[in-house]
């Protein structure tokens, strides 16, 4: 698991998404580092990916969404 962010998980994460609710800079990098070591699988970013699609990103999500992946 990754660092002391031992207690995030991607289903939590899309749920917030999904409701409406602006992602802290801490989840967003968590998402992305977890899904690149192979600890979210690829049903979970595409369903992350479909909740941003329907409730959009605030530029800051946005920045660090863009910053998390490279």
């Amino acid at each position: 698991m990754l660092g002391s962010q031992v207690n995030m998980r991607a289903v939590d994460l899309i749920r917030k998404k999904r409701d409406g609710n602006v992602l802290a800079t801490e989840e967003i990098e968590w998402l992305i580092k977890a899904y690149t070591h192979d600890e979210v699988r690829d049903d979970q970013m595409a369903a992350f990916a479909m909740a941003v699609f329907f409730q959009g990103m605030s530029p800051k999500e946005t920045a660090t969404l863009t910053d998390s992946m490279m």
